[in-house]
């Protein structure tokens, strides 16, 4: 799965006119591996040979390409996950542990938007805060 998934990256990469280093395959690898929402901080401690600036601007510069999404929840700390179709999260307010759920993508609520503030809307996000069960 996790070389699948980086075979299938490395065209999108190329196209964007990205060298396909051995650090972006590696920051890569490591969100791939660990199958939930990542901070900078936990990537570098599978990378702790890597400088923490070198994943930033990477982790960075995945964002801006779509190919991660950045999840700013919080006291200024961003998660990040492979970039997907719609989804929406919940999210633990004590522990800060986040699920994903799918839900048909909610159009009319943009559309809604749009109408009422004359913005031509993108995009949206939602998010549940709660207690997860192991805080509760």
């Amino acid at each position: 799965m996790q070389d699948q998934a980086i075979v299938e990256l490395t065209p999108y990469l190329k196209e964007r006119g990205l060298r396909i280093t051995p650090q972006r395959i590696s920051i890569l690898k490591v969100i791939i591996a660990l199958k939930t929402h990542v901070t900078v901080d936990e990537i570098h401690k599978k990378l702790p040979n890597m400088s923490l600036a070198t994943i930033y601007s990477n982790v960075k510069l995945f964002v801006n390409l779509r190919i991660l999404s950045e999840l700013p929840y919080g006291n200024g700390l961003s998660k990040y996950e492979l970039f997907q179709t719609t989804h929406y999260h919940v999210i633990c307010s004590k522990c800060g542990k986040i699920k994903d759920f799918n839900y048909p993508i909610l159009k009319e609520v943009e559309y809604l938007g749009s109408n009422l503030t004359q913005y031509k809307i993108h995009s949206h996000q939602l998010e549940f805060y709660g207690l997860c069960k192991i805080c509760q």
